[in-house]
Parts: structure tokens; C-alpha cells; sequence
């Protein structure tokens, strides 16, 4: 009977420790005012992976027209079919930030 307290008890402190770790991770992803955000993104950008520069300042311009997500993944096209969907989602794989902000 004690055995098993125990194991609700460590169970309920791991959930704790695993919700304050969600909350606290995108905060200290980030800083509001977003400059970490962009010096990663022109860093990938610039060094990491140049051939995905044009796709994912396409990508950029859509999110930040105030389109959602979901409308920018399906549609990913500047040019009359180019870039494709598979070239969106590749880059979008390769060059990645960890910024939540």
C-alpha cells in the first residue's frame, strides 16, 4: 500500500515538473521582442541552408500577410508551381529555429 502512495506521489510531482517545464520552455525559447527569432532565421538562412532561402522567405511573407499556417503549408507557392509542397516541406525540415515567441 505504501509502495504504491509512493508511485502516485513521484507520478503526480512528474506531471508537475513536466507542465511548469511546458510553460517555461517557449517563454525562455524567445524573447517577446523577437530578435533571437531573427538572427536564427537569417542565420539558417545565411549559412545552414541557402538553397532554401527563396522557399522560406515565400513561406515568411504568407505567415507574416496574416494567413494561417495550414493556408501556408497547403498553398507554399510565389511563383506559378514553385516552390512545390515537398519543396516547402523539406526545407521547413532542414532549416529550423526553436523560437516559440
Amino acid at each position: 500500500m505504501e509502495l504504491k502512495q509512493q508511485h502516485s506521489q513521484l507520478a503526480l510531482v512528474s506531471m508537475v515538473l513536466l507542465m511548469i517545464w511546458l510553460v517555461i520552455s517557449p517563454v525562455v525559447a524567445c524573447p517577446t521582442d523577437g530578435r533571437d527569432c531573427k538572427s536564427c532565421i537569417r542565420n539558417e538562412l545565411k549559412f545552414s541552408c541557402p538553397p532554401c532561402a527563396p522557399i522560406l522567405r515565400c513561406m515568411a511573407r504568407c505567415l507574416w500577410g496574416g494567413n494561417s499556417r495550414y493556408d501556408c503549408v497547403k498553398r507554399c507557392d510565389c511563383n506559378p508551381g514553385y516552390p512545390t509542397l515537398s519543396d516547402c516541406k523539406r526545407c521547413m525540415l532542414k532549416c529550423k529555429c526553436s523560437c516559440m515567441g
